[in-house]
């Protein structure tokens, strides 16, 4: 049995707030699957929170002990949403602002890859969670460009105007965070090659026409035409989300601090 995108319970929450930015349903909906299932015991970090939307329909009872990110507009939205009991305008990649061993959970969820210095971020992340602690995040792996479809604009300006800097296959993935003082507890899959394809020409199309000063015809149709939209959001609820392990697009970690 296939786990579709539209059978998810993230879906319509998703597909209300993000109607003009389809790339961004699609892509929450496994993020949402996965994370939602991490029980927020203890000090919690949430690492490159972002407006905390992400949080608040994650755990919707519930609240992270802190969160940072480096954008302080979105810092100040999340304040708004109150989902975390302090948060922090920082950079990840630098040195985050608080204690050595502070937390027994952090998450991320898909910021890493934006990331330049992606070895200092890990190693930052390893000081401020306890030993036995967990660092769970997701990531899109090195088949999500290698499942480029050939109508979406060029990968290489993709990814200059949606930075991305770490597209690794999970051998490497395991080495970088071994090095950082992690294990890997569990791995699991998202995104097969078909739901791959059509969010690489939706992220590329939606991103390009708002960041990358690439105008997009496809943009522009789904924004003016309701059956456009409608005729999206059939083709994503549609669309299988969950693969094996190392089969997807993209990876969801577990990690224990040693």
């Amino acid at each position: 049995m296939k786990d579709l995108a539209g059978e998810s319970r993230f879906f319509r929450p998703l597909r209300k707030r993000y109607a003009n930015v389809p790339s961004i349903l699609l892509c929450r909906v496994p993020e949402l699957e996965y994370a939602s299932q991490l029980e927020l015991r203890g000090a919690t970090l949430d690492h490159c929170c972002g407006d905390a939307i992400f949080a608040s329909l994650g755990w919707p009872g519930d609240k992270f002990t802190a969160g940072c990110d480096l954008d302080a507009p979105s810092i100040a939205e999340a304040r708004k949403l109150a989902r975390h009991g302090r948060l922090d305008v920082c950079d990840a990649a630098k040195r985050l602002p608080y204690d050595d061993a502070s937390f027994d959970l952090v998450f991320n969820n898909s910021a890493l890859e934006h990331i330049p210095d992606l070895d200092r971020a890990l190693a930052e992340v390893a000081r401020v969670t306890r030993r036995g602690g967990r660092f769970a995040f997701n990531v899109l792996n090195h088949r999500y460009f290698e499942w480029w479809p050939s109508e979406a604009p060029d990968a290489a300006a993709y990814r200059e105007w949606q930075p991305f800097f770490h597209a690794f296959d999970l051998a490497e993935w395991t080495r970088r965070l071994a090095a950082a003082g992690f294990s890997v507890s569990e791995v699991r899959g998202y995104f097969d090659e078909e739901a791959s394809r059509v969010l690489a020409l939706l992220d590329s199309e939606f991103s390009g026409h708002f960041f990358g000063k690439h105008s997009s015809g496809l943009v522009k149709q789904f924004r003016s035409s309701w059956w456009c939209r409608f005729g999206w959001r059939r083709r994503l609820a549609a669309l299988s989300w969950r693969t094996e392990p190392d089969a997807g697009a993209g990876y969801f970690f577990v990690c224990e601090r040693q």
